[in-house]
């Protein structure tokens, strides 16, 4: 990298103007909404379980986000340093995709059925791991610690995804431990609300990747600049 790149980047990471970039009041709102679907989850686990049933709308959209957080991710962020993020966030989705709750020979079994054989290759597994690895260690690390020190939306947004899917997991331990004390409602309940909270965890990870890293006051000028010398702009 030449010299006046790195003075690039490392302009971006300490101009304080690059926090700004989501919105405070959408924020709320989807803040505030989530919790107020999961407090209805949680009040009538009953009528919520019939969408969160294999292949039903609940995973569905935990996986479609994650898919589509995958597929951005290849056309954002490029190179092989941040290939990573796109291999993680396919895994997440393959892993929230089952062959079994398709019809046997059509296009969406075939596909995750050929994934998941390919998956079984133990010099597949090498080289995802070892690009899963290689990527924190090289660039998702280094890269976190400066985003953390600027409070970067899309970290913030990814930590509460990653909170949110440890909540998920600790509510799965749990039904499984007591599940032979849980009554039939609270077993539901526990249910809904790991998976409602799995789909939020993967429209997080969606958001965040939308979002990316902040551009610098300077390069949104720039960008407002050249906008304004197009021919439709007003």
């Amino acid at each position: 990298m030449r010299h006046e790149d790195k003075a690039c980047a490392n302009a971006q990471f300490a101009n304080p103007s690059i926090r700004i970039g989501v919105n405070r009041n959408v924020f709320f709102v989807v803040l505030v909404s989530a919790v107020s679907f999961l407090f209805v989850v949680m009040i009538w686990p009953e009528a919520a379980a019939a969408f969160i049933q294999e292949g039903g709308l609940i995973e569905t959209i935990s996986a479609t986000a994650l898919l589509v957080s995958g597929l951005v991710a290849l056309a954002r962020y490029r190179g092989v340093s941040r290939l990573y993020i796109a291999v993680v966030c396919l895994l997440l989705a393959e892993r929230e995709l089952e062959a079994e709750v398709y019809t046997e020979g059509s296009a969406p079994f075939v596909v995750l059925n050929w994934v998941d054989l390919l998956l079984d290759v133990t010099a597949v597994r090498i080289a995802l791991a070892a690009i899963v690895i290689g990527g924190l260690l090289w660039h998702g690390i280094p890269n976190g610690i400066k985003a953390l020190k600027i409070r970067a939306p899309f970290l913030m947004i990814f930590f509460l995804a990653g909170s949110v899917a440890v909540l998920a997991q600790l509510l799965e331990e749990i039904s499984g431990l007591f599940d032979e004390y849980l009554s039939v409602a609270m077993a539901t309940r526990l249910f809904v609300m790991e998976e409602t909270l799995e789909m939020y965890f993967s429209i997080g990870i969606l958001a965040a990747v939308l979002i990316g890293w902040p551009k610098p006051k300077s390069e949104e000028k720039q960008n407002d600049q050249q906008y304004r010398r197009l021919p439709h702009a007003r």
